[in-house]
């Protein structure tokens, strides 16, 4: 009878485990600022500085993009990030990670995780999804927000 319940369980527990997920290191108030450098990173997608371009303008923050492998000042807040998609009948994002970094010193970073199981919710906005991550990053959300938004397909 228990291994019958566990058989029927399993799925489920394992989808549930399966599901994307943010984790966060907020820039603390004392490292943000309206003027924003971001390292394109050549290997990932356009699609990723599109929509990190697109938060700048959205929130009012004065983004800059240099060249990938360019070192910027190291007294602007600077963001770097890598993202991997991965496909099962669409793509979707895999994996990514944003860093910031003010006075040579990591200030913050914002990862999101979406494994390849069978749980539907890996497929999302990416724009949408990037965005959660800038706000995560800049204080603006919390990671419970997020996942309430995956959970209910707004993202």
């Amino acid at each position: 009878m228990l291994k019958k319940s566990l058989l029927l369980v399993l799925p489920f527990l394992l989808t549930a485990c399966a599901t994307p997920k943010y984790t966060v290191s907020p820039i603390q108030a004392a490292n943000q600022d309206s003027s924003i450098t971001i390292v394109k990173d050549d290997a990932t997608r356009p699609v990723f500085l599109d929509s990190m371009q697109s938060w700048c303008l959205d929130s009012n923050h004065q983004c800059k993009t240099v060249a990938d492998g360019s070192q910027p000042n190291p007294e602007e807040l600077t963001l770097t990030y890598v993202s991997r998609w991965s496909w099962d009948f669409r793509t979707f994002i895999a994996d990514a990670t944003i860093k910031a970094y003010k006075n040579s010193m990591k200030v913050g970073e914002v990862e999101f995780k979406a494994p390849n199981a069978l749980n539907t919710s890996k497929f999302g906005d990416d724009r949408k999804r990037i965005h959660t991550m800038l706000e995560l990053l800049f204080g603006k959300e919390t990671v419970s927000q997020a996942q309430s938004k995956i959970k209910s397909g707004e993202i």
